[in-house]
Order: structure tokens, then C-alpha cells, then sequence
């Protein structure tokens, strides 16, 4: 792991400029101002971003005059956050390789849980509620369809230029966050498309009919039935398939019966559970007569050995004491399981509305500390509207 520090007397670029590092697995500390005769060892910090915006030319020439000649550490003057993503390139050319191109890809554009929650305080990891793309083997497969699902509609239309879509959306449960966005899909208002509406038969939330009241008169002004691209719901065993990518559903523990699916890929195991509760003591708070212990057990099974997890970590284990039965986990108790479990890679998903972008940093550097201090080889990344992984 690499590390930074990050100078600015603007919080909001201090939270930017850190965010964007630690998704590329940087260590990051922020300070306000500049010391005079502090110098870092290139030893420990290899790079050191300053916000010219807030802190004078002259006075990053007075520090870089004051520090010792032998300090070896990049100074990268920053001048505007438009280009953050560039000049985290300058400093880091190993993170501008890609993972690689291969059949499987996700990416994410809603990673909010419970409302969608614009603002300037979220705008970097994004105020859309759920929902996420994978692409594995020729296959399209959106999951869930929170408000996160409009902007991916527009992407899709622009893509196929013009020839017909053939669409996998498999929905977790019939919370609004998870279904609000549908009546905003545009592919789905396209008559040559094709939109596979998915639902897990056990859940028994009679699917159609809730996807149907939603665009009701009352509160929309074109009804379901009326979408000229005719979406066909369904509702599915435990097993299925999207094209060739085989699909597991399985109950988690969230208040109204929720499913996490798992999904087999020519790249790998994809497990997303969306919402989920990982309580403490005694029963699994909505799901009858299965323990705690049983739910642990049953959720590492399911986990095991997948290549990437997407999960449910809206709140710290502090936060989650007066929240209990609300259905979402803490991410203390999400990172050890993941790592447990034998996930490569943990995805930290549905950040509380109130949670602001400095928040998630905090979030993920906790996750992350757990995974260094108990020596796990688990990979932890925060869900970010618009970031792709590629298996």
C-alpha cells in the first residue's frame, strides 16, 4: 500500500483528492496547511498533493525551500479537482493500467440505500439509490432498479445505437430505493428491446403487481402495460439462468423478505446482496427459525471462494446498536465475514442517505484497517457511481 498526504485548507478537496486515492488502494492522511521543515521520509510517504487553489504559489516555494534536499517524495500542485482522476495518474502509473478486458465486467450506478441523496456532500460517490450493471458473457444484467438505473438506461441507448437490447433486471426486493427508477428506464419505451423483469418466487412480493402499482395513474402518467417495449416479469426458483450465466437467489435478512443472487461467470463468482442484516445475538431478526449462526453459515457457503461481493455495509457497529431490525449490516461485521468466507474482493454497497462522501472514506479506511490488522488477503473497495470492475 502506498501513501499520501493531501494539503488544502477546503475539506471538500480534501475529500475528493482522498476518496480518489483510496480507491486505488492508497493510504491517505490530510492536513490544512504546510509546516515549515517537515519533511516526510520518501521511505514512508510517496507522494504529496497540494491544493494551489488554497494554499498560495509562494508558500509551497517557502516549504519546498525549508525541507531537507534529500527528501525524495513527488509534490504535485493541484489546481483545480475537475482532474483529480489525472493527477492521481501522474503520481500512481501503475493504477492507469486496467484490470484487463475480459467477458465480466460491473459497474455501478446507484450505490445509495433507502432514498436518493444528491447534493455537493455526496456528489463523489454519488446520490443514486441501487442499482449495478454486470456484463458477463454476452449478457446484460442489471440488478435492482433504484434511481441509479435512469442514467444507466441512457448509457444503453447510446451504446446500441439503435439496435434492439436484449436486458436481464433482476430485483432484490420492492423497497422504493430498489424499484423507483424503472419508470425512467428509456430501453424499456423502446418496442424493439427486451426487458426480462426477475424476481425470487420465495420472496412472494407478487412482483408484477408491485412493479405495475408504482406507474399507476396516481403516480405516473404512463402505466406499465403501456411501456411500448411490453417488460415480461417473472418470478424465479432458486436456480436459473441469464443466457449462460447460471444464477443462484437466496433468502437474506432484511424486514419484508429480500434476495441476494450469486452469479457464475466465465470469470468468476459475482455475489450481490444488496440488503442485509448481520445481527449479533440470538434469532436472525426476519427470518424464522433460522439462527444467527445458521444465517452466518449459510451466507459463507454462499460467499465462498467468489471473486467479488457486493454487500450491504450501511453502518458502523457503533451506529448499528440503535438500528438493529432495520435490515443492513455494519461493516465491521461484513469485512470479517467476507474475509472468512474467501471473497477476493469486498465491495462495500447501499451507504446510509445521511452518510457524506468524507463518511465512506472513513468507512472504507475502517474496513480496511480490520483486513491489514488481522492479515487478510481481502481486497475492500466503497461503491462509487460510475467505477467499473473487470474479473
Amino acid at each position: 500500500m502506498k501513501n499520501a498526504i493531501l494539503v488544502s485548507s477546503d475539506p471538500h478537496w480534501r475529500v475528493v483528492m482522498e476518496g480518489t486515492l483510496l480507491g486505488r488502494g492508497w493510504s491517505v492522511a490530510s492536513v490544512e496547511s504546510l509546516s515549515k521543515g517537515d519533511a516526510p521520509s520518501g521511505k514512508d510517504v510517496q507522494a504529496i498533493l497540494i491544493d494551489s487553489v488554497s494554499i498560495s504559489v509562494d508558500a509551497v516555494n517557502e516549504w519546498l525551500g525549508s525541507v531537507a534536499e534529500t527528501t525524495k517524495v513527488p509534490v504535485v500542485i493541484v489546481p483545480s479537482l475537475s482532474f483529480a482522476d489525472d493527477f492521481a495518474d501522474v503520481i500512481d502509473a501503475e493504477a492507469t493500467v486496467k484490470d484487463g478486458k475480459s467477458e465480466v465486467s460491473i459497474t455501478f450506478w446507484g450505490v445509495r440505500g433507502s432514498i436518493p441523496s444528491p447534493g455537493p456532500s455526496t456528489a463523489f460517490y454519488g446520490g443514486n439509490t441501487s442499482c449495478v450493471e454486470l456484463t458477463a458473457d454476452g449478457e446484460t444484467i442489471i440488478l435492482d432498479a433504484g434511481s441509479g438505473i435512469r442514467p444507466l438506461g441512457e448509457k444503453l441507448i447510446l451504446e446500441s445505437k439503435g439496435k434492439p437490447l436484449d436486458m436481464h433486471l433482476l430485483i432484490t426486493h420492492t423497497h422504493w430505493d430498489h424499484i423507483q427508477g424503472l419508470p425512467f428506464f428509456r430501453p424499456a419505451y423502446v418496442p424493439t428491446n427486451h426487458l426480462r423483469v426477475v424476481g425470487y418466487e420465495a420472496v412472494r412480493h407478487n412482483l408484477a403487481d408491485v412493479l405495475a402499482m408504482q406507474m399507476d395513474s396516481s403516480y405516473f402518467p404512463i402505466s406499465m402495460a403501456d411501456m411500448p417495449g411490453h417488460p415480461e416479469v417473472e418470478e424465479v426458483s432458486e436456480r436459473f439462468h441469464c443466457g449462460p450465466v447460471g444464477v443462484e437467489a437466496f433468502f437474506t435478512n432484511h424486514p419484508g423478505k429480500c434476495a441476494g443472487f450469486r452469479f457464475e461467470t466465465s470469470a468468476g463468482a459475482v455475489v450481490y446482496i444488496s440488503d442485509n442484516e448481520l445481527n449479533h445475538d440470538g434469532q436472525a431478526t426476519h427470518l424464522p427459525r433460522e439462527t444467527v449462526e445458521h444465517l452466518r453459515a449459510r451466507l459463507m457457503s454462499t460467499m465462498s471462494g467468489c471473486k467479488v461481493l457486493i454487500h450491504d455495509a450501511q453502518y458502523t457497529r457503533e451506529e448499528y446498536k440503535n438500528r438493529v431490525g432495520w435490515g443492513h449490516s455494519c461493516v465491521e461485521d461484513i469485512t470479517e465475514l467476507a474475509a472468512q468466507s474467501g471473497v477476493e474482493r469486498l465491495v462495500l454497497f447501499h451507504h446510509d442517505p445521511t452518510r457524506d462522501d468524507a463518511g465512506v472514506n472513513q468507512l472504507l479506511k475502517k474496513s480496511r484497517d480490520i483486513v491489514k490488522a488481522n492479515g487478510w488477503g481481502l481486497r475492500v473497495d466503497a461503491a462509487r457511481e460510475g467505477m467499473s470492475i473487470w474479473l
